[in-house]
C-alpha cells in the first residue's frame, strides 16, 4: 500500500532524480568517488513527509564487506574501505518531498564542497533540479586515526 502511495505521487508530476544513501571515499587512484545506493521515487517508501530509500548506510557497508575486493575494484573504488567502518567516511542521505516538489540532501560537513555536491547530484540524476542542502549531525565522523586523512 505504502509504495502504491510513491508510485501515485511520483506519476502526479515528480521530477526525475533518485533518492538513497552515499559516502565519499577514495577511487583506486586516490581521488573522491561516490559510492552507495539511489532508487527511483517510485520505488522510495514514505518517511514521515518524505520519500526515501527503504536501505542504510550499515546494511550496504556489511554487504560491501562481504563482497570483497573485486566488487570494489569492479566500481573502481578503493579496496582499502575493507578494513574500514562505513562511519569513518563522509556521508548522507537524498530525501524527496512530494508537497514542495523538492529534494534534500543531508550530510557530512565534509561533503560540503562544489565538486563533492556535484558528484552527489550526478549519482542521483538531481542535475539543475532544486536541492535544499544540509549538515546533518547524523552523519558526523566517529573519531578514529583515519578520519584525519579524509
Amino acid at each position: 500500500m505504502e509504495t502504491r502511495k510513491s508510485n501515485t505521487l511520483a506519476q502526479q508530476g515528480a521530477p526525475k532524480g533518485k533518492v538513497g544513501f552515499f559516502w565519499i571515499v577514495p577511487n583506486r587512484p586516490g581521488e573522491d568517488a561516490i559510492l552507495g545506493d539511489g532508487i527511483e521515487l517510485t520505488n522510495a517508501e514514505p518517511y514521515g513527509e518524505a520519500l526515501t530509500h527503504p536501505g542504510g548506510h550499515y546494511e550496504f557497508w556489511e554487504n560491501m564487506k562481504a563482497r570483497g575486493p573485486a566488487w570494489l575494484r569492479a566500481r573502481n573504488v578503493s579496496g582499502a574501505l575493507l578494513s574500514t567502518e562505513y562511519e569513518d567516511w563522509p556521508r548522507g542521505r537524498v530525501n524527496f518531498f512530494p508537497k514542495t516538489n523538492r529534494f534534500l540532501l543531508l550530510a557530512d560537513p565534509r561533503i560540503m564542497t562544489t565538486s563533492r555536491i556535484n558528484l552527489v547530484r550526478a549519482m542521483f540524476e538531481l542535475g539543475d533540479l532544486d536541492v535544499d542542502i544540509d549538515c546533518d549531525g547524523h552523519y558526523r565522523p566517529v573519531p578514529s586515526d583515519i578520519s584525519a586523512i579524509r
